[in-house]
Formats: C-alpha cells, sequence, structure tokens
C-alpha cells in the first residue's frame, strides 16, 4: 500500500494525516503525517510483520531512546490491514546523511569536528549496550549529522533489540563482523548472530570511514576480482579479511591512485588510534570478546585525539604528539614551523589551548561522563588579540596561582588568563597548570 498526500488514516485514538512522501527503503516506506496536531515521521512496513518483530518494536518504545541521538520509535501504529508502522521525530534539515560525506557531497567543519562526531557515535552506542540492547545492522545509511558542529543522529532503529536476541537482520556486508558474515556456529550448532561484540566490530569500521574516507579492508585484495560481487564480499570481509594495515601482512595495501584518502589521512593518525584499529581489526578477529575496541576505550582515545590538535595557519589540524617517539615540529601538510602555544595540564590529560579550543566537563571533573558538553573556550581579548584567556563556564570559584605566588579567585563564569606556570584549582579540587 502506498498513501496519497492528504490522506486520512483512521486509528484507534484519532487519525493521521498523510502530508508528504520522505522516503523508502527496502523494508518500508517514510512518510511525513500530522497526529494530534504535531509533525512526525511514520515509518509503514510493507509486508506483514512477525508477531516477536511487533512485541520488540513495542517493547523499545516502552522502554525509550538510550540516547538523545537516537531517532527512536515513538508510538506503535497498528493498521486494519494487519501491517504495522510507527511515529518517530522528523529529521532536522540541517542535519546531512553520512553517506553523503563518504561520497564527498558534504564535509565535516575541520577535524576537531569529526573527532567530536566520532566521539557523540561511541558515546550513543555506550548508552545503547548498557541498556542491554545491540543494533545489530550499522552501516553507512544509519547516521545523519551536522557539518558545523558533529551533532549525530542515529536512525532505522527498529532492528534494535536485546542483546543475543535476533529477529532475522544481519546487516551490510561490508559493515558486519567477520563471524556474522561466514555464519559461524556456536557450541550448541546454532548459527552466531549479531550483538555487542559484533556490534563494537562494526562501529570500528564507521570510525575508520570517518577518519580515513575508506574502508578497512579494501585494498590490493580487489585487483584479483572483476567485479565487486557475493563471492568477492564474502572472501574478503569473511573468509579471510585482512586489514589494509596489518603489521605483518602487506597483502591488502591501499592501491595507490585509487584509495587516495586513507594514503593521506592514515600517517597523521595518532600512533594510539592506529593501535586500537590494529588490535580490533587483526586481534579481534580472533577474540572477539577481549581484543575488540570498546565504546569507553575509543571515547578515551579519541578525547586525547581532541585535546592534543594544533591548527596551522595553512587551514589544517594536526596532533601536537604527546604520544609519539617524534614530536610533530612541522605542519605535516604545509611544512611550516609548529606554532608554540600553551599547554594546560588537568586531570592526566594535555590540553593544546588556542583560540577556539574548547574544555569539556571530563577535563574539570575525572568522574564526568560528559564528553561532549563544553564547559570551557579559549577566546582573544577583543582590544588586543595577542591576549588569550578561558572563558569557563563552571559551578563554584576558581583559585589561581601565578609564578610569584600570588593567589586570587575568579566565579565560574569568568576568564583563566593564558599565563605560563599559571595553577588553577576548581572547587572539586581538580587541579591544573598551564605550561
Amino acid at each position: 500500500m502506498r498513501f496519497k498526500k492528504d490522506e486520512r488514516i483512521p486509528l484507534e485514538n484519532g487519525e493521521m494525516i498523510v502530508l508528504a512522501e520522505l522516503g523508502e527503503g527496502g523494508q518500508g516506506e517514510v512518510y511525513m503525517v500530522s497526529y494530534n496536531k504535531n509533525s512526525y515521521a511514520f515509518k509503514y512496513y510493507k509486508e506483514i510483520t512477525s508477531e516477536d518483530f511487533k512485541i520488540n518494536l513495542a517493547n523499545n518504545i516502552n522502554r525509550g531512546r538510550p540516547s538523545k541521538d537516537f531517532l527512536w520509535p515513538l508510538k506503535l501504529i497498528e493498521l486494519s490491514d494487519k501491517h504495522i508502522g510507527y511515529l518517530m521525530e522528523l529529521r532536522p534539515n540541517d542535519y546531512v546523511s553520512f553517506i553523503s560525506y563518504l561520497n564527498g557531497k558534504n564535509s565535516f567543519k575541520d577535524l576537531t569536528t569529526m573527532i567530536s562526531f566520532c566521539i557523540e557515535l561511541c558515546i550513543s552506542f555506550k548508552s545503547l549496550h548498557e541498556m542491554g540492547f545491540s543494533y545489530q545492522d550499522l552501516n553507512d545509511g544509519s547516521f545523519f549529522f551536522k557539518p558545523e558542529t558533529g551533532d549525530l543522529l542515529i536512525c532505522d532503529n527498529d532492528n534494535v533489540t536485546a542483546d543475543k536476541k535476533n529477529l532475522g537482520i544481519l546487516g551490510k556486508m561490508r559493515y558486519m563482523a567477520p563471524e556474522i558474515v561466514r555464519g559461524d556456529k556456536l557450541k550448541d550448532g546454532s548459527i552466531q548472530m549479531p550483538d555487542i561484540h559484533s556490534d563494537r566490530f562494526s562501529l570500528a569500521i564507521i570510525l575508520f570511514m570517518t577518519l580515513c574516507l575508506a574502508n578497512p579492508f579494501e585494498g590490493e585484495r580487489l585487483k584479483k576480482y572483476d567485479v565487486v560481487d557475493e563471492k568477492c564480499e564474502y572472501e574478503m570481509y569473511g573468509a579471510d579479511p585482512v586489514f589494509i594495515y596489518h603489521k605483518t601482512n602487506s597483502s591488502n595495501r591501499p592501491i595507490r591512485g585509487y584509495h587516495t584518502s586513507v594514503l593521506k589521512r592514515w600517517p597523521y593518525l595518532p600512533s594510539y588510534i592506529k593501535e586500537a584499529f590494529h588490535r580490533t581489526f587483526v586481534d579481534g578477529l580472533i577474540d572477539r570478546e577481549n581484543e575488540r575496541t570498546t565504546e569507553l576505550e575509543w571515547i578515551k582515545l579519541l578525547t586525547m585525539y581532541r585535546d592534543e590538535l594544533i591548527s596551522c595557519s595553512c587551514g589544517h589540524e594536526f596532533i601536537w604528539g604527546f604520544k609519539e617517539n617524534k614530536q610533530n615540529l612541522l605542519c605535516p601538510y604545509c611544512n611550516k614551523p609548529r606554532k608554540e602555544v600553551a599547554v594546560l595540564t588537568m586531570n592526566k590529560r594535555r590540553i593544546i589551548l588556542e583560540p577556539g579550543k574548547r574544555l569539556y566537563a571530563y577535563h574539570v571533573d575525572k568522574y564526568s561522563s560528559s564528553y561532549n558538553e563544553v564547559c570551557g573556550e579559549v577566546i582573544q581579548n577583543k582590544n588586543n588579540p595577542a591576549i588569550w584567556g578561558i572563558k569557563m563556564n563552571v559551578d563554584g570559584k576558581i583559585q589561581l596561582k601565578d609564578s610569584k605566588g600570588n593567589v586570587k579567585e575568579i566565579n565560574g563564569n569568568g576568564v583563566i588568563p593564558i599565563i605560563k606556570d599559571l595553577k588553577l584549582r576548581f572547587e572539586n579540587d581538580t587541579i591544573g597548570e598551564i605550561k
């Protein structure tokens, strides 16, 4: 059944009015509708769904969304023809699809924004998994983002179900964990279905594609296939996946002149990000439960990456290199000498301080899990741009002590001057120092 504009759909407690068709996928059609004087997106399933699927959807609606980033089902709609659908919030117009980023139509404002998107993605899946859910079908069509801020929306949540339970959806081959592609058998003879551990493998693929604009298993081995068909995909992603930057197996390196983006981007990733990918895509093939980087591990690594970014006058951002064997003294893009900036050390973290750099809740509170909640930003004096400070937004007072031992307090919404050897103390006893 296809609904027409202005068609009225009678329901048990009112009616929906179809305003426009928004799209169509394999499972169903999506419409903009009016219901109880509010506008929603309505997903209608083309085929009659199983009772298990319907019960799972109803349970998800009752439990509520794991975080604000999920376009979660809000209301189950049962129609007289025994088909079902559900209402969800409309996606705002300023969000664009992740696919449009992969094909070059849209991009993130800068590297900091891209990393913030990755962090938010990990936060969202950490929340999902902590609720006992697994997504089971992570792929490039699951996400939307704001190019200017990196804000995230996760869609297609109707297949989310309790971990280790499956409703028949396995996912897209390029994003599936190898054991799901192969259909590995468990000790009891049953087939391995998607779960939290396969989610983590798929999440790492999405993160790699975000940071490198390439699939981590597509390299030289593509040359042996005339066409990327089901047989090719089964071998590359299931039977014998080889990470393109495997430390000891170089048989599947990126193809020069073809995989340009990953060849440009991979060398400039921090070593700890590279190690996390290698661990997941190499060791995680064997030990799926212990060697696949968890959401919290990714969050810690990605926030470290964001903290140590420094910008160049050429417009690029690159890492300072705190964890590297050799720090980046030159911009890797234009070879200009790296500018000298102040570094704030706080809660065992080092944050490069330059105009626009933000502090987050986890910086001033080591127990905070608010990894994208801004609580400070480096600003320049309007009358003298050479004078920098950190405009704060925290509770309580902040104690400042300069190199001469002079002490003063400022309000939590005041400005911390960026002065070498300045020591900071927050009311929660967090201590920082600017070097």
